[in-house]
């Protein structure tokens, strides 16, 4: 995580970081590169999910449905071990049939974990859940409700 604010004066206690329960999306193209690694050439925001139905924005439940899905249809999760940067998933752009691919940004259990004790070690005003009603309040991805709010509340 940055430190920049920290760095350059802003008392921790001023700062509050936002853990959102949603993947922001993006369709890839034949001008994507195949590695998925950003920053990368799109064509607007991805398909909307079943739930959401906005363009561009999944529900944390529906993004984990599309990382667990056989076959085609499944995004290759790329996670971040620097605890830097966070998550991302894709599925590149197929030159067979003209399929294009997508790309998502998201927020999973261990990432939220992550801020959250990153929070709790520099002694940072809190955090901010973005948005309550998309992280997985039937516990159909896990098993367990909520699985980014209890990662979240677990490392405070």
């Amino acid at each position: 995580m940055d430190t920049y604010w920290l760095e350059n004066g802003t008392p921790g206690g001023k700062i509050v970081v936002g853990i959102p329960t949603y993947a922001r999306t993006w369709k890839l193209t034949a001008d994507s590169q195949i590695s998925g690694v950003p920053p990368i050439v799109t064509d607007g925001p991805g398909g909307p999910g079943p739930n959401t139905n906005e363009e561009g924005l999944l529900s944390y439940t529906e993004m984990c449905s599309k990382l667990t899905e056989h076959a085609a249809g499944r995004l290759r999760r790329v996670g971040d071990p620097s605890k830097k940067y966070g998550s991302y998933a894709y599925q590149s752009y197929n030159a067979d049939t003209g399929e294009q691919g997508i790309w998502a940004g998201y927020e999973d259990p261990d990432t939220a974990g992550n801020k959250a004790a990153f929070v709790k070690s520099k002694g940072l005003g809190g955090i901010a859940i973005v948005d309550l009603s998309l992280d997985d309040f039937r516990g159909v991805c896990t098993g367990d409700k909520y699985p980014i709010i209890r990662a979240a509340k677990y490392k405070l």
